[in-house]
């Protein structure tokens, strides 16, 4: 699979600043992930699902990101992204984020700081801003990270890696808040561009 065509994120040096490279590249992600979290034949398998496993949710993810990588939607705006996040993504994108870089409902539970109750009663409806959030600035690292690095399975371990670079913390870890989502984000573009990692 073609890992450059879903998550491309690399930098073209332009005429523009190095911040509205990052703009262009975090729109161009943006849109890409939240093709994934409304696509409706995912959602409705997830929440089909007989036993909830982040395995099988997984498995489902991965084959939607295969077959969207011809037809990707336009890039969004901050604006229309803060808006999507303001009125709630829809609740199956809870499993969905959790599964592109965790391996257990557990892990889920203490990434979002919810139970896997309130996890499963989201099912079918939508997310209040702060999990939307989260669950967003997930699947962009982890877009971004397999886009640098040349596959998911090299994105899932380097979220879960201590960074010298990130002072020392996992990148799952600092995606838990908006600042540190910046740090790492920063620090894929630096090895996009051949720096250290």
């Amino acid at each position: 699979m073609p890992i450059a065509d879903i998550a491309s994120t690399r930098i073209s040096r332009g005429p523009g600043t190095a911040d509205a490279a990052l703009d262009i590249d975090r729109a161009a992600v943006d849109a890409k992930v939240i093709a994934l979290f409304d696509d409706t034949t995912l959602r409705s398998h997830v929440r089909k699902l007989d036993k909830v496993e982040l395995a099988s949710v997984w498995r489902l993810t991965l084959s939607v990101l295969s077959r969207k990588t011809a037809s990707i939607a336009e890039p969004l705006s901050p604006i229309e992204v803060h808006q999507r996040m303001v009125d709630g993504l829809a609740g199956e994108t809870l499993l969905v984020s959790s599964a592109m870089f965790l391996s257990t409902l557990a892990d889920a539970e203490k990434f979002f700081d919810l139970s896997f109750k309130t996890i499963k009663s989201r099912l079918g409806g939508s997310l209040d801003t702060a999990a939307s959030e989260r669950a967003m600035r997930a699947a962009r690292a982890t877009m971004t990270a397999a886009d640098v690095l040349g596959s998911y399975d090299a994105a899932r371990s380097y979220m879960h890696t201590r960074n010298f670079a990130l002072g020392g913390a996992t990148p799952a870890d600092l995606i838990k808040t908006s600042d540190g989502e910046r740090i790492v984000l920063n620090e894929l573009h630096t090895q996009a561009e051949g720096g250290p990692l």
